[in-house]
């Protein structure tokens, strides 16, 4: 048997080369997810009278997280407060207040179903420095990592499942393997449905800002479930379903109808939540998401299928499997051309410039998403074009040796795609904007501080004077490489966590005195091991990173 020839269609690569035009053109800013804009109080206020409510207002309407709103005093001790959400504004109600320095820890979920958190401070009256809280210290929660292996768990199923299945009923069709038929299909629609149940109290729990420790108190994870993560769960029971059931009687046209509407219900529904539905127009979103989760579906379907029709030793059957492989690299250079064009729309619809995507986490991982595409795509281009026609000629034995190499070379680097799309849907995209400055200095307290850290080539140096809990004052130097003062493009940004306690982010009051050198002042009211984020744009396309331990006691 002669395998049909089959080129990578060039004609598809046009849609892919409109979306690069329109992604050149000049286009404004997009919106990030939800923000914080204005409070009343003001933060650091200092006020004569102790306010009743504490009022933040956001860039859209958000939905408080109960449980999670806590008031801090002067002495450390910590109170649950109430809040209620009317359109974009959240009303938090306060206790009688004494005289002396509040911070109010809040916690909201924004419209894409991700948390959003910080801390307001203010003072009322004269305040004086507190001694340190005696409370107990929790375990530094791990819910981004639970939440990153669960989707890793549902995609991994998920396209598996739907992938397998195309490529035994409309790609390899009679020449499919005769074994594993049904197992494997049954394997990965279990592992997707079962993470997608897992899904929603991890989920739960990472809104409600709780330990994983709390996965068997529903009434710890129930009030912040998201409808979304219900119907993804129901979407992807019924999709599997029907997707088994398809390819039960393959070749029938009820089973292929079957097939196709139960592969289409799976894969939608993981469009249905996520960072990139908050940003529009929403078809264009749908569409671009379906067609990432599509062209996934059929690389790994077909590295699956492919790679257990090289497993076998019947050489008599090599032809077989290079006519699939020519039938493969059809479908997957449709589906790269088509996952070209959509990703450069999705790129151009969330992040609108070159800065958003080269220094926000999601513009990043995004791209090496895409860089891993393209390796694969190159190796199933030398598949087809170097290694079937040795299959197909007078050395099929050592063409078979060469395309089970790589072909294990593309499992793996589609593997490394799944995984790194599961961290993907839970980056925000957009860069964070800066809090503004405050202008009125603080005198420092006196424990000295000196702390190198590397910054890139260069260092990050932070030297001060503190004790106790309250206001700190520290200085910042930055050198690049050479030694130099190192000058970034704008002002840095320094957030303070403390992770022992879930409290924060805290961000830090910089002011420029000189190249390089800056005053910065930051409120840490609670005793615990602080970790300093420092983030710095050095240059149009490097943002640089690094971060300072600080125990206060």
């Amino acid at each position: 048997m002669t395998a049909t020839r089959s080129h990578l269609p060039g004609r598809a690569i046009l849609p892919a080369l409109a979306a690069l035009l329109l992604a050149l053109a000049p286009a404004a800013p997009a919106q990030a997810h939800a923000a914080l804009l204005a409070t009343d109080p003001p933060d650091r206020a200092a006020l004569d009278i102790a306010p009743d409510v504490v009022t933040l207002t956001f860039n859209e309407p958000v939905q408080p997280v109960a449980d999670a709103m806590r008031l801090v005093d002067g002495n450390g001790t910590e109170q649950d407060l109430a809040a209620t959400a009317s359109d974009t504004d959240v009303v938090v109600d306060l206790p009688e207040l004494a005289d002396g320095p509040y911070y109010v820890n809040w916690r909201v979920i924004s419209a894409d179903a991700h948390p959003i958190s910080g801390v307001l401070s203010f003072t009322v009256g004269t305040g004086t420095a507190p001694p340190p809280p005696t409370e107990s210290e929790a375990a530094e929660p791990d819910r981004p990592w639970a939440v990153q292996t669960v989707n890793i768990a549902f995609y991994a199923g998920l396209l598996l499942c739907t992938g397998y299945a195309l490529f035994r009923t409309v790609i390899a069709r009679r020449l499919a393997p005769a074994r594993p038929r049904h197992r494997l299909l049954r394997a990965g629609g279990l592992l997707a449905v079962l993470a997608a149940a897992l899904a929603v109290p991890v989920g739960a729990l990472d809104l409600a800002g709780r330990p994983l420790t709390d996965l068997t108190d529903t009434g710890a994870w129930a009030p912040t479930v998201q409808t979304g993560a219900i119907t993804v769960l129901a979407a992807t029971a019924v999709g599997i379903a029907l997707t088994c059931l398809g390819t039960i009687r393959p070749g029938r046209r009820w089973s292929t109808l079957t097939f196709l509407v139960g592969a289409a219900i799976a894969l939608l529904a993981p469009v249905l939540i996520g960072h990139t539905m908050a940003f529009g127009p929403r078809w264009l979103m749908v569409a671009a998401d379906a067609v990432h989760l599509a062209t996934a579906a059929i690389w790994i379907g077909g590295i699956t299928g492919i790679g257990i029709l090289l497993l076998r030793r019947n050489h008599s059957r090599l032809r077989d499997a290079a006519t699939v492989i020519a039938r493969f690299s059809t479908w997957a250079g449709y589906s790269v051309a088509a996952l070209g064009a959509s990703g450069i729309a999705m790129a151009w619809a969330i992040h609108r410039s070159w800065a958003s995507l080269f220094e926000s986490d999601h513009g990043r991982v995004l791209l090496i998403k895409l860089g891993l595409v393209a390796v694969a795509l190159a190796l199933a281009g030398w598949n087809r074009y170097r290694l079937v026609p040795l299959v197909q000629g007078t050395d099929p034995a050592a063409g078979l040796a060469r395309l089970r190499r790589t072909v294990r070379a593309e499992a793996a680097v589609l593997a490394a795609v799944i995984a790194v799309t599961g961290v993907l849907v839970n980056l925000p995209p957009g860069v964070e904007s800066a809090p503004p400055a405050a202008t009125e200095p603080v005198a420092p307290v006196p424990e000295t501080i000196d702390l190198i850290e590397p910054l890139g080539d260069g260092e990050a140096h932070l030297q001060g004077t503190t004790t106790g809990i309250g206001e700190h004052s520290f200085t910042l130097a930055l050198t690049g490489a050479d030694g130099a003062p190192l000058t970034p493009l704008e002002s840095p940004a320094i957030t303070a966590l403390l992770p022992e306690r879930d409290f924060g982010p805290v961000d830090a009051q910089i002011h420029e005195y000189g190249p390089g050198q800056y005053h910065c002042i930051i409120d840490l009211p609670l005793t615990g091991a602080w970790t300093l984020t420092l983030q710095v744009r050095a240059s149009e396309f490097d943002s640089l990173s690094t971060g300072f331990d600080i125990t206060v006691s």
